[in-house]
């Protein structure tokens, strides 16, 4: 089973992309750094996919679908962070119930840095296409 954590590069022309740009990337390369240097061995395969072309049109996460829908019963979550690295407040759902039950429930450890919020919707354009499909995102 997988667990796919993600961000994409948004700056495709002379432009730096202020916080977005790569904020996400390097945010899911982090949570995966802290995981190993904390010495945990997750139940599942965790992914990292650093998406190119988001800002042309999703090409790289359309291509990745491509290659990977076939395979889609073995991804339980999909996640995307975007939109910069600021203080976060909470996360963005999209799932059944009791996929919505387990999230909250996850959620409740980040108390302590107030990043508690489940909101009733996600969007992303690397992992719409997921989403659309049923996985978690």
């Amino acid at each position: 089973q997988i667990v796919l954590v993600s961000g994409h590069l948004d700056s495709w022309d002379v432009g730096q992309g202020a916080m977005d740009d790569g904020g996400g990337a390097f945010i899911s390369w982090e949570a995966l750094s802290l995981i190993k240097d904390l010495g945990l061995r997750p139940k599942r395969t965790l992914r990292l996919v650093l998406w190119t072309a988001e800002e042309q049109g999703g090409v790289g996460a359309k291509q990745y679908y491509q290659l990977h829908k076939e395979n889609i019963s073995n991804f339980d979550i999909v996640m995307e962070s975007d939109e910069g690295t600021f203080k976060p407040s909470g996360l963005g759902f999209t799932g059944n119930a009791k996929a919505r039950d387990i999230v909250k429930e996850i959620m409740t450890l980040l108390l302590p840095i107030n990043v508690t919020d489940v909101y009733d919707n996600a969007d992303g354009t690397d992992i719409d296409y997921w989403m659309r499909d049923g996985v978690p995102g």
